[in-house]
């Protein structure tokens, strides 16, 4: 499905253009951006909604990157830790989103495809994950956590 007619993309992440990317890059990496992304390999690249996620690097370092975008506002995280607002991870990757979004597996799309699995199926595919990766348990065991306006303060008195 194109990008433009995948309504599971967010408009922001639609609209992002080159300029914009190369802009950031100046501002935030001095241009070191780009040049990072051109000599990068970007693994794991994921889109959900207004979300992207990867991991970008070569040979001698991979850095995990997040971001988040909510009108024109930015947020980011990366294994790089980083002092900047946005680094030049975050940066590369975005440059990866604009030249290839093809290239990034949709939540969307995958999350609709596993409604369709049947509980047994679905048995067999976490238990194969939390066998080979048993740290995992506990993401599946988490409840949500209230946000601060959700929390009944009269349930503490």
């Amino acid at each position: 499905m194109p990008l433009e007619d995948d309504d599971t993309v967010a408009v922001e992440l639609k609209n992002l253009d080159y300029a914009q990317i190369a802009a950031f890059d100046q501002e935030a990496a001095d241009g070191e951006a780009l040049l990072f992304y051109e000599n990068s390999q970007i693994e794991n690249a994921v889109v959900y909604r207004n979300k992207l996620s990867g991991r970008i690097g070569n040979f001698f370092e991979n850095y995990d990157v997040r971001i988040e975008l909510h009108g024109k506002e930015i947020t980011n995280s990366c294994t790089c830790s980083s002092e900047r607002k946005i680094c030049l991870h975050a940066i590369a990757l975005l440059y990866g989103w604009i030249n290839d979004a093809d290239d990034f597996m949709n939540l969307s799309h995958v999350l609709a495809d596993i409604e369709k699995i049947a509980k047994s199926q679905l048995m067999d595919i976490v238990t194969n994950i939390l066998q080979r990766q048993p740290h995992m348990a506990a993401l599946f065991l988490a409840r949500k956590k209230l946000d601060w306006d959700e929390i009944d303060i009269d349930s503490f008195t």
